[in-house]
């Protein structure tokens, strides 16, 4: 049993950047490799921190309420596979005294039952992109934290995000790539050392440099089994048939491939091409992103207006249920949980936890 000392030691890493910009792949080619963990998206570490970051002093009753509200994040019960009582039990083996709200996160990812092999564990990482917008917190928690930067070609983000998800705006879309980008840029700003920059058409194109490069960044080995993660993957697919690999990250159980790049082409009309260019196209040229078109409007600029304040709005109502008590969060849980039972609706902010519905309604 690794001791307090050993697992403060262990250093952490966030995959940080819009969603549907290859955050998933990378997380699992980092998970492949033996020397750390990296398990599938969660929130848990914004999700308890309000509540429990300022705590000193643990006792029995406070773990145990600690492991009931980690449970209610859906992500974590649905995906992570850790038994409860077991977790419960981890934790309490150590001495009261030494326990950290850190420490305690590390030790439910080190608890996360990956299907790679390990070893000494030196690394611990999550990939979340609503992560983007939490950076401070996520440095108040571990200080010493490094951060991945991962960022796609804007055209192909925003034709992934509206077949995955149930925003359509191309408006909306253009602008939350940009507002994602800045949040991070801006804390990239403060502390550069500490964030890699990788552009995903770079890691598809040039796998095996790119993890290198990011390998010596995070202080591990690299191995080969890290691009190689799909056979396991694939394996585990056929045993246990995971719904999210037939939904939205198919690609998981095929070789890394330059398929998804400018996939835009031919799924994008030309006004949705010229609107889109409207909105990123200068941002989007400090990643070498050139646009095809350079064409203005008021009417661009007005569903540009649209799309940049539901992206205001959207921070804000997460950033808001996230540092709310629970019993806030609980309440709006159970009006969102009965609502999709009664009558199927759900909204942006919750489709995601009735994606699966036989596990989301439990």
């Amino acid at each position: 049993m690794l001791t307090i000392e050993e697992i403060e030691k262990i250093q952490f890493v966030f995959i940080v950047g819009r969603g549907r910009s290859g955050t998933t792949l990378l997380q699992t080619i980092l998970d492949a490799n033996k020397n750390a963990i990296l398990p599938l998206e969660s929130r848990l570490i914004i999700h308890l921190k309000q509540k429990y970051f300022k705590t000193k002093e643990w006792n029995n009753e406070l773990i145990d309420e600690l492991i009931l509200d980690l449970y209610k994040d859906k992500k974590f019960n649905r995906s992570w596979g850790i038994n409860s009582k077991e977790l419960t039990k981890r934790i309490k083996s150590y001495d009261f005294k030494k326990l950290s709200f850190s420490t305690i996160c590390k030790l439910i990812y080190l608890s996360y039952p990956s299907p790679f092999e390990k070893g000494e564990i030196k690394l611990i990482g999550d990939k979340n992109p609503i992560f983007s917008i939490f950076i401070p917190d996520l440095l108040e928690v571990f200080p010493n934290a490094k951060f991945i930067h991962l960022i796609r070609d804007y055209r192909d983000n925003t034709v992934s995000n509206r077949e995955s998800f149930v925003r359509k705006s191309i408006a909306t879309i253009g602008n939350g790539w940009i507002a994602f980008n800045l949040f991070i840029e801006k804390n990239k700003n403060l502390l550069p050392k500490s964030f890699f920059t990788l552009k995903y058409e770079s890691l598809v194109t040039e796998p095996e440099q790119k993890v290198i490069e990011l390998c010596n960044f995070l202080s591990i080995d690299f191995n080969s089994n890290m691009l190689n993660f799909h056979q396991k993957i694939k394996v585990l697919h056929e045993k246990h048939n995971f719904e999210a690999v037939n939904s939205i990250h198919a690609n998981l159980v095929k070789p890394i491939n330059t398929n998804q790049i400018n996939k835009w082409q031919g799924k994008l009309s030309i006004n949705e091409i010229e609107l889109l260019d409207y909105i990123c196209r200068d941002y989007a040229s400090k990643y070498e992103y050139i646009s095809t078109t350079n064409k203005s409007s008021i009417l661009f600029y007005i569903k540009s207006l649209i799309g940049k304040l539901n992206y205001k709005k959207d921070f804000i109502v997460i950033k808001t249920y996230y540092k709310s008590p629970f019993i806030f969060r609980d309440l709006t849980g159970y009006i969102s949980l009965h609502l999709y039972k009664w009558f199927k609706f759900s909204h942006y902010y919750n489709h995601a936890d009735f994606r699966f519905n036989n596990d989301s309604l439990k």
